[in-house]
């Protein structure tokens, strides 16, 4: 006897579904029953929704390929709808399977049952999710599980929501249900007279700049060879790994001053043009436009055909030219525009890039050890330290920007090493999504770092546990600064900006009193728990140490680290 979760199972596997994410309920018994008698698709335990969301975000963002996530009924979407809004905003495919139901009032349970059902379940999903839809039969199941990873994958990419019903799940599957069609997602493309309009304005310029921030990169980053061929700067602004850091042309921590020389500015995947070409002033929200008004602007990319149900997601400049299409596949036919010798203005401009890349790269390590004393840690010193400790073989940085630093000292090559940020910027990304990458890690050498924010981790510290289950080569390092840093700097700028003391602006703050022992945290999960480490010359041997256990071991381990900053 086959029921319609066993079938549903099937689909997912000739999707090519190879991990579950979830948190078990009771609307989902069917599709868990059926899943774990299947040794083709991997079950990975989470104990919160929102978790199991991010650890199918980190995967997506490690592999290019989705998970699924189970969402019990609507106390579990509510609690998964945080990691499904910073998946939705960074463009981070899945399939979300929500129970559901019994949609058939007869077959209700008295007061539980009716309290979290929902005449329009996948309504509670549209505000935070690429796509949502509901089914009435089998059939229905099977067509949306194929339309909804095509449209999960389709550039711009997202999670898709698809409420499927108890009795769907419970009710014997019928012989002639069918096998499930298999849809390619489509990717959109730049037009030939676009990219041939912008290849003759890299030809004219004197002074241009590339801007990128979404990951464009399938293999060699195809920007590598824009820039190499144009003598183009490259500023990276860190939503995920596009570019090597140890190349002549990244010129990241050269940005305003580019930005200002710049007759013409391109800018590919960028999350908000407005942001990518200003300074903000964080106390009065108002912003320095860089590029002088004569700058030619060209943004490529996705974000016309993002849409979030009731959030603008971006700032129009209006006299910027928008053009729609995939960044990577736009670069790549940008760069075939370009011969592959060098042109007088390349080779003149590789030589100025060349120095200035050398430049800021030896004060970066000078700044570096003038701070390597400092007490409790500083961020740069941990970023120095980290590097050191887990340069001897292949890693890849999921999470964490700790102020820019490993972007200013860490080697980052053409291996996808930087997995970029959260998204939507939601609190509690770090670990789930770390988890992902690990998963992702776990048939290789590689190692999964982790650079994570004390606040952060607070909000789903239970995914520690996760990674103690499942044994994942994952290093986690603590910028533990024992504070919400982000809110003390705007409470610090609001008493600036009234002439008010800053006496005051750690209240209701601070993670000080109490102190976490994250270290213990760990423990208590399964996860070695090392430190709190606040002595900075002890801090090489135990990172060093913790990156080996890791590394041999394949299991995973936290190390706390106080920092200044």
């Amino acid at each position: 006897m086959r029921y319609g979760s066993d079938v549903m199972v099937d689909w997912l596997v000739a999707l090519g579904v190879r991990h579950v994410a979830l948190n078990p309920g009771a609307t989902l018994r069917g599709l868990h029953e059926s899943l774990v008698r299947s040794d083709r698709v991997e079950t990975v335990l989470a104990l919160h929704e929102e978790i199991a969301v991010g650890i199918a975000h980190g995967y997506w963002k490690a592999t290019g390929e989705p998970m699924a996530v189970f969402i019990h009924d609507l106390v579990g979407l509510q609690h998964a709808s945080m990691a499904l809004f910073n998946a939705t905003v960074d463009r981070a495919a899945m399939l979300v399977v929500g129970g559901s139901g019994p949609r058939d009032e007869s077959q209700r349970r008295p007061w539980l049952d009716w309290v979290h059902s929902s005449s329009q379940h996948a309504a509670w999903a549209q505000g935070v999710v690429k796509s949502a839809g509901e089914t009435a039969s089998l059939v229905g199941v099977r067509d949306a599980f194929a339309r909804g990873l095509r449209t999960a994958m389709t550039a711009p990419a997202g999670p898709v929501f698809i409420s499927v019903d108890t009795e769907q799940q419970e009710a014997l599957a019928p012989d002639d249900v069918g096998a499930i069609p298999l849809l390619e997602p489509c990717q959109p493309t730049v037009r030939s007279e676009e990219v041939s309009y912008v290849a003759e304005l890299l030809r004219g310029a004197s002074n241009p700049v590339l801007v990128v921030d979404r990951p464009v990169r399938q293999g060699r980053s195809p920007l590598l060879d824009v820039a190499e061929r144009t003598g183009a700067a490259v500023i990276d602004l860190g939503g995920g790994f596009s570019f090597p850091t140890s190349h002549w042309t990244y010129q990241t921590p050269a940005r305003g001053d580019l930005l200002k020389a710049a007759d013409l500015v391109v800018l590919i995947e960028v999350r908000d043009v407005a942001w990518a070409l200003s300074d903000v002033d964080t106390g009065t929200r108002r912003k320095t436009w860089l590029p002088n008004s004569s700058a030619r602007i060209v943004a490529i990319g996705c974000n016309s055909l993002q849409d979030v149900p009731g959030v603008v997601l971006d700032e129009l400049v209006p006299h910027a030219r928008y053009v729609t299409g995939d960044g990577a596949a736009f670069l790549r036919d940008l760069a075939a525009c370009f011969d592959h010798g060098d042109t007088v203005a390349t080779t003149q401009r590789r030589a100025r890039l060349t120095h200035a890349h050398k430049a800021a790269r030896t004060a970066s390590l000078q700044a570096a050890r003038d701070v390597a004393n400092v007490v409790p840690v500083h961020p740069a010193h941990l970023a120095s330290a980290l590097h050191a400790a887990i340069c001897d073989g292949p890693w890849v940085l999921a999470n964490g920007l700790l102020k820019g630093w490993p972007q200013r000292l860490w080697d980052f090559g053409d291996n996808g090493e930087f997995l970029g940020r959260s998204g939507g910027e939601g609190l509690g990304y770090g670990m789930p999504a770390s988890i992902g990458a690990a998963i992702a890690c776990r048939d290789s050498d590689k190692l999964a770092v982790n650079l994570q924010a004390d606040g952060d981790l607070l909000y789903t510290s239970s995914a520690l546990w996760t990674a103690a289950r499942y044994r994942l080569p994952l290093l986690t390092v603590m910028h533990n600064n024992t504070t919400y840093g982000k809110d003390e700097l705007h409470q610090r700028e609001t008493a600036r900006l009234r002439g008010r003391s800053q006496d005051t602006t750690h209240i209701g703050i601070r993670l000080d009193d109490p102190v976490v022992d994250f270290a213990q945290l760990a423990a208590a999960q399964g996860v070695e728990g090392i430190g709190p480490v606040s002595d900075p010359s002890q801090l090489p041997a135990v990172l060093s140490k913790a990156a080996r256990t890791v590394r041999e071991e394949r299991r995973p381990v936290l190390v706390d680290v106080r920092c200044s900053e």
